[in-house]
């Protein structure tokens, strides 16, 4: 059997928000339960999708900086570095350090942007948006 993370946090969260939590004998614990369901669904919704959000965050940033507009700012050097290069693997930690390398340069660009760039602070801006829809959490109302 190949182990399903997701499926298997969001069970557990359900048993524990079910059947666990009418079963304590607090408001305190029944509080408690219900966070640790919360988190654990977030965890669940996250590890699947994980992956194919950080590369479509750093596809997204690799076109920002290749905008015509991103151009004459600062950073150019590292920022096509940045772009002919990728993850070293697969794994989520090596996916994360590689997706904070480039929000870390995109900080930057849309520094320079703020005060040279409408057209690119206004991409930029498009994309936060997009980064944020893309990873939000979809929760049961409690």
């Amino acid at each position: 059997m190949i182990p399903q993370p997701g499926r298997i946090l969001a069970d557990l969260a359900m048993k524990l928000a079910s059947s666990v939590a009418p079963e304590t004998t607090s408001n305190f614990a029944m509080a408690n339960t219900g966070l640790i369901s919360m988190l654990m669904l977030s965890l669940a919704q996250d590890s699947e999708r994980a992956v194919a959000n950080r590369m479509a965050d750093i596809e997204d940033m690799k076109a920002l900086f290749h905008s015509p507009d991103a151009e004459p700012a600062p950073g150019s050097d590292l920022r096509t570095a940045y772009c002919e290069r990728g993850p070293t693997s697969l794994y989520l930690s090596e996916m994360d350090a590689f997706h904070a390398d480039g929000l870390k340069l995109l900080i930057a660009l849309h520094g320079w942007a703020e005060a040279h760039s409408q057209a690119l602070d206004e991409a930029i801006w498009q994309f936060l948006r997009t980064h944020t829809e893309r990873n939000k959490f979809d929760l049961p109302d409690a």
